[in-house]
């Protein structure tokens, strides 16, 4: 049953969604830039070339190329960077509202429940970027990583959401 506070025109609603939302910026920013170090440093230990996975991600707008990147350019690096946050961004809302619901105000003070919002939520993205989207449309990392790094890419996203939320002031 909704109470007149869950109603979305509800000025309580409104104030939480926009609270979620400034939560999940530096949470997907965080965990975006730590999966994409990790995927960086795994790239670099098998093909020498850490910017490879980034620029995969750009498959989905220039499948021609992207997949075959291997240095640094604005076209693929700086545009596949940018996804990949966009994305980590977009898992972060996810994880922020699961966080509301399982830990509450203070994610800290219930770092269990705040592990598994974060265990589900990337395991959410493995499964859509892997099961669900279209081919054109995975990440792209796959191309150059083994599927160990892989799965290590999920886990340091994870992390990175997990340790957003633990270090984060309760006030905010």
């Amino acid at each position: 049953m909704k109470t007149p506070e869950y109603e979305s025109g509800s000025p309580w609603y409104q104030s939480s969604i926009r609270a979620m939302l400034r939560r999940a910026v530096p949470s997907g920013l965080s965990a975006g830039c730590l999966s994409a170090a990790t995927a960086a440093a795994a790239s670099a230990d098998t093909s020498g070339s850490p910017l490879a996975p980034i620029n995969a991600v750009t498959h989905c707008l220039w499948p021609q190329r992207a997949l075959h990147e291997r240095g640094f350019s604005l076209r693929h690096t700086v545009t596949g960077f940018a996804i990949h946050q966009a994305a980590a961004i977009f898992w972060a809302t996810m994880f922020e509202a699961l966080v509301d619901r399982m830990a509450g105000p203070a994610p800290s003070r219930r770092p269990g429940a705040t592990a598994l919002a974060a265990a589900a939520t990337v395991a959410s993205a493995y499964v859509v970027d892997y099961k669900v989207v279209p081919e054109r449309l995975t990440p792209g990392f796959e191309a150059h990583l083994s599927r160990r790094s892989l799965a290590n890419v999920y886990v340091a996203l994870g992390a990175g959401l997990l340790a957003a939320a633990l270090l984060r002031r309760p006030d905010r």
